[in-house]
Formats: structure tokens, C-alpha cells, sequence
């Protein structure tokens, strides 16, 4: 039985490692019997290695009137101003980072509300505070109210001491019965 020969494609990706590793294998096989694809095999690899050596030979030059121009632009270009400012780089960069850092922090309350203090007024959790014990389930002499300047502190007092008296009068009584 004969083995069919190889064309000269299969060759050169086989000699090009370009094969899936089944056909490779059985192209490697074949080599080793067939004389008639293994002289191809060594014709296209002979032919690989001359043009690689020419490539390798001949040089690749500018004429030297080109490379004279060449040489002189690059002499005398000025850097533009990134590229001047390039070795700086490091060195400006951290303190400008910080600056803005800074300036962002510190300013951008004051932009918001210039005209607003900031924080919460204290009347404000009193209010609050007020509303909540008015609402309270257990009454209102149950828990101290916090009063503002502008109401009677003594009569309000008075109450709330009144008041938490005649609860512990009321649980005395519960405890002795």
C-alpha cells in the first residue's frame, strides 16, 4: 500500500511549526519514509535559510544625506512644555495633589452655605425634644420636658417634681401591698 506524498504547503508549515500536533506527527512519520517529500522538505528549508542569510547581509542605510538631515532636526528640537516639565513631575505633582485635596475639604462647606452657620441650631433638638414628650403615652409629667429661655422654668419644675413624687407614692403603695 502506498502513502500518499505531501504538497508543498503541508511542507512548509510543517518546516514552520504550523500544524495541529496529529498532523504534525504524521507528517514527521512520512518524512522518514519518503524520499521524494523529504527532498522537497529540503528544498524549502535550503530556501529559508538563504533568504534569512541575504536579509542578514544586506544592509538597510540611510543614504547619508537623509541621515544628516535626520540627525540635525532631532539636534535642534525644542522640548514642548509636558516634556520640559516631565522630570518635575513627581515633585509638583504630590504638593498639587495635597493643595487641591486641601482646598476641597476646607472650602466646600463655606461654598455650599455661605451665608448658613454650619452645625444645628440647639433650639432645634429642644423643639424636637418637647415634641416628644408631648406625645409620650404615659403622660406628659412623665419624662422632663426641656423648656427654652422664654418659658417659666419654677412652675414647670414644680410640676415635673410633683408629678414624679406621686408616681413613686403610687409604686411604694404597689410594693406594700
Amino acid at each position: 500500500m502506498s502513502t500518499p506524498h505531501y504538497d508543498r504547503d503541508i511542507l512548509i508549515d510543517y518546516l514552520h511549526g504550523g500544524l495541529e500536533p496529529e498532523t504534525d506527527a504524521a507528517v514527521f512519520a512520512h518524512l522518514e519514509t519518503c524520499s521524494a517529500c523529504d527532498a522537497v522538505h529540503g528544498e524549502e528549508a535550503a530556501l529559508g535559510e538563504v533568504l534569512r542569510t541575504a536579509a542578514r547581509a544586506e544592509e538597510l542605510e540611510f543614504p547619508s544625506l537623509v541621515k544628516a538631515r535626520v540627525w540635525d532636526a532631532l539636534r535642534h528640537q525644542k522640548p514642548s512644555w509636558l516634556e520640559r516639565l516631565r522630570p518635575w513631575g513627581p515633585r509638583l505633582a504630590v504638593p498639587v495633589a495635597a493643595a487641591i485635596a486641601l482646598v476641597a475639604y476646607i472650602g466646600t462647606p463655606a461654598w455650599r452655605n455661605a451665608n448658613q452657620p454650619i452645625g444645628v441650631a440647639a433650639a432645634f433638638y429642644l423643639d424636637e425634644h418637647n415634641a416628644a414628650i408631648q406625645q409620650n403615652p404615659f403622660g406628659p409629667g412623665a419624662a422632663p420636658a426641656v423648656y427654652t429661655d422664654s418659658q417659666d422654668r419654677s412652675s414647670s419644675a414644680a410640676a415635673y417634681i410633683d408629678t414624679a413624687d406621686a408616681a413613686t407614692l403610687d409604686d411604694a403603695d404597689g410594693a406594700l401591698r
